[in-house]
């Protein structure tokens, strides 16, 4: 079994991010994101760590880890 331990300001960003997002649930895993160009042009750097993400494409990901 593979515990996944929050701490108190990972919860207040997470209810912070459900309450803005609005979605109804979320799932929490440990990944990677890839670096990729946003919008704007600017290089976002890969990530690996705890994410948080609603089913919906449109909303965002929630990095829980600095």
């Amino acid at each position: 079994m593979t515990l996944l331990v929050l701490t108190a300001e990972q919860i207040k960003a997470l209810a912070e991010f459900a309450e803005s997002e609005g979605q109804a649930s979320y799932t929490i895993t440990h990944t990677t994101i890839p670096a990729f160009e946003d919008e704007g042009g600017e290089v976002v750097p890969e990530y690996t760590g705890l994410v948080a993400y609603s089913g919906s494409e449109e909303h965002g990901v929630l990095q829980l880890e600095d």
